[in-house]
This record gives structure tokens, C-alpha cells and sequence, in this order.
């Protein structure tokens, strides 16, 4: 069976517990979230090595072919463009929509780690380098940027480095056998995750008070997946990839769609990456993981909309041209470092908004607090089907991937 076939089932079994248990004063919700919670941390335990040795093998490699440069600058330069675009979407569609207003009732649910820059330069670079590998396994950064140092200087003395670069070499094929294993299994682990987001939906009170933001963010999010990215396909790479590439994204789209982490959807993505899509280890450890940190579009298109119907629920007058313009920017900028909050990226880029908008509505992001984890899942959503495109395009901009049979995909 296909794993996209698994994680489906999964879903569907989950979503029914989740709509169909009883709730007993909490205690059903509550147990489903600690298994979720156990799932998550499972299909996570691999991922940082994955990426470390990945990163430094594919480093070398990419550096022999004289493809460094170029694979991480269109890399970024699409993640950027993705970003400013999805923003551009998610800004215009709720301004022409135009949800209804959110009441202003707060909740007690303050945001915490809201991510600092020089705090996050420091967890980057610590004093002592070991101390990257001791971080919580929220932030893959440190270590992408010590693969990458590893890979290049693996290079530069290859006689020296042909030890490590074996060592790197065996420790990447083991580590992607293990996450592919645990992809395997995933299925089974979707039913907690599955249910445990329907019962956090169940929680919200009022949905309804919600239900036009969420709508209207669900439609640029669909609009984005299935329309722009294979669009861009069709025309920038050829008409026989489109559809394939929407076939091959159902796995990882379904993990960020009921998860709401991007590092639960990472396995996954990379699996797929590599025995569908085509893309090889030294495109994919690259591409998958600057994508990981930096490529959130969906949680920037999500963060836009949302703070724009804060602000017309805060105000009677129109806003302004001013303001738009300050939402968007702003959210460009906050969207770079949401990569050290893999599991709520949406919720607290609203917080750092509301934080840099100031004039006292540095808390006013808690009223979409109930709709949180359905803001987040729509986010990650987005996120993880531009990873793909990202993959999809500048690997085969660079010539580097291989056609895949649709029978043959994972």
C-alpha cells in the first residue's frame, strides 16, 4: 500500500474518533493529545541527524559539481519569492472578502519563546559548538549551518576529510533508512494526530465567530497548492509534472495538515523528495532543510490575513493603505524567523506582530487564540507544498532529477 494511502486511512480513522467519541469532561481529548504529542516526537527522533550528515555529504557533492552556490541561491530566491507572493494572496483575498469582525474576548493562553534575533544568532553560533547539539529539537539551523561548514571544508581537503566524508556518507544512507521506516509506520500514528486535532476543534466555542477567516484562508491556501505551484510547473518545466507532483504531495500535505509542524512533515517530504519527485540526496538535503527553517509562506500568508481582521476588528474606520503595507512587510520579514518554532508557526508570528504594531494591542492575537490550531494546520499546510515546489523546480532547473514512474512512487 501506498504511504499516502496509509496516512489517509489514518486520517479518516481519526477524524471519525475525534467527531464520534465522547469527550468525558476532557479526559478523551487529553489522552489523544499526549499519544499525538508521543507521535510527533517519534517521527521527529531521526530528523537532526538526517539533515546533519545529509547536509554535509550533499555539501561536498554539490561542491565537486560546482552547484553550491547556485542550488542554494535559487533555493532561497524561490522560498522569498513564494513567500511575498503567498502574502500578496492572503492580504488581497481578505481584504476582498472581508470577514466578519472577532469579538475581543481574550484568552488565558499567553505565547511563549517567541523567537528573539540575537537570541537565535547565539543558538546559531554558541561559544562552545558542541552546545548545537544539545539544543531542543525545535531549531534545525544550528546544525544546517555546521553541515554546510563541514561539507565545504570536506572539499577543500578531500585527502584529510576521507574518512568523515565516509563516515557521513554511511551515516546519511542509515539515518534516511530509519526516518523511511518510520514513514512506513506513520500511518498508524495519524489516528492520535488526526483525532487530537478534531478534538481541538470540537474545543472552540463560537466557531462560527471564526469561520469566514478560516474559510477565506483555506481558499489562498488551495488556490496557491493546487493552482499557482502546478501552473508554474506546467509552464516552467514541463506539461507531464504538474499533476504528478500534486500525486506525490498527498503524504506530506496530509502529516502538515492534521500535525501542524513542519518538522513532523520533514520525513515524509524528504522521502518523497527523493523516490517520487526524483530529487537526489544532494539537491534534497539542501533544498528540504533551508526550506524547514526559512520557507514559511503558508504561515505568512496565514499570519497577514489574520492580523488584517484583527485590525478591523479593532477599529471603526477603514484601514488604511499605510497599514496593509506595514502587515505585509512586517510579516516578510517575521516569516524568516519562525523556523525555531516548527509546531505553531502561524500563531506566533501573530504575536510578534502585534508586538512590533504596538499601541496597545500586544496581546489582541489571543482572540484568534481558539482558531489557533486550525490557523497553524492551514499554514503548515502551505509550507510543506513549497518545500515541494521549491524541490521540484530547482532540481530540475539544475538538471539534476530523475523521471519517476507515477506507479512507482512511494
Amino acid at each position: 500500500m501506498k504511504i499516502w494511502m496509509r496516512l489517509l486511512a489514518g486520517s479518516i480513522i481519526g477524524v471519525l474518533l475525534g467527531s464520534y467519541l465522547p469527550e468525558s469532561g476532557g479526559d478523551t481529548a487529553r489522552l489523544f493529545a499526549g499519544i499525538a504529542e508521543y507521535v510527533v516526537s517519534i517521527a521527529r527522533y531521526f530528523l537532526f541527524p538526517l539533515v546533519f550528515f545529509g547536509v554535509i555529504i550533499g555539501t561536498s557533492e554539490l561542491m565537486a559539481e560546482r552547484r553550491v552556490l547556485r542550488l542554494y541561491g535559487k533555493t532561497i530566491g524561490l522560498l522569498l519569492a513564494a513567500t511575498a507572493v503567498s502574502i500578496l494572496i492572503g492580504t488581497g483575498a481578505v481584504l476582498a472578502v472581508s470577514p466578519g469582525r472577532i469579538p475581543p474576548i481574550f484568552q488565558e493562553a499567553p505565547v511563549t519563546g517567541i523567537p528573539a534575533v540575537g537570541t537565535l544568532l547565539e543558538r546559531i553560533f554558541p561559544r562552545n559548538l558542541f552546545a548545537a547539539f544539545s539544543q531542543s529539537g525545535d531549531f534545525l539551523l544550528p546544525l544546517l549551518a555546521l553541515g554546510l561548514f563541514i561539507g565545504l571544508a570536506l572539499h577543500y581537503d578531500q585527502s584529510a576529510g576521507q574518512g568523515v566524508s565516509q563516515f557521513a556518507d554511511s551515516a546519511s544512507r542509515v539515518f534516511y533508512r530509519l526516518s523511511a521506516f518510520v514513514v512506513e509506520i506513520l500511518g498508524i500514528g495519524m489516528i492520535a494526530v488526526a483525532a487530537a486535532m478534531i478534538f481541538d476543534i470540537r474545543a472552540i466555542n463560537d466557531f462560527q465567530i471564526f469561520g469566514s477567516l478560516v474559510l477565506t484562508v483555506s481558499v489562498s491556501v488551495g488556490f496557491i497548492v493546487l493552482v499557482v505551484y502546478p501552473v508554474i510547473i506546467y509552464f516552467l518545466i514541463d506539461r507531464d509534472s504538474a499533476l504528478p507532483w500534486l500525486y506525490a504531495m498527498i503524504a506530506p500535505i496530509l502529516t502538515g495538515l492534521f500535525s501542524g509542524d513542519m518538522y513532523f512533515s520533514l520525513p515524509t517530504l524528504e522521502r518523497v523528495g527523493k523516490e517520487s519527485l526524483g530529487v537526489p540526496r544532494r539537491a534534497g538535503s539542501a533544498i528540504f532543510s533551508v526550506a524547514a527553517v526559512f520557507g514559511k509562506a503558508g504561515s505568512a500568508l496565514v499570519a497577514a490575513a489574520s492580523f488584517i481582521v484583527i485590525l478591523r476588528s479593532y477599529t471603526a474606520l477603514e484601514i488604511t493603505f499605510a497599514q496593509v503595507l506595514w502587515v505585509m512587510t512586517s510579516t516578510f520579514g517575521v516569516s524568516f524567523l519562525l523556523g525555531a518554532v516548527p509546531g505553531s508557526a502561524a500563531i506566533v508570528a501573530l504575536a510578534m506582530l502585534s508586538n512590533l504594531y504596538g499601541r496597545g494591542m500586544e496581546e489582541v492575537f489571543l482572540i484568534l487564540w481558539p482558531a489557533g490550531p486550525i490557523l497553524v494546520s492551514l499554514g503548515v499546510v502551505l509550507d510543506v507544498a513549497t518545500a515541494g515546489f521549491v524541490a521540484q523546480v530547482v532540481a530540475s532547473t539544475e538538471k539534476m532529477r530523475r523521471r519517476v514512474d507515477q506507479y512507482d512512487f512511494v
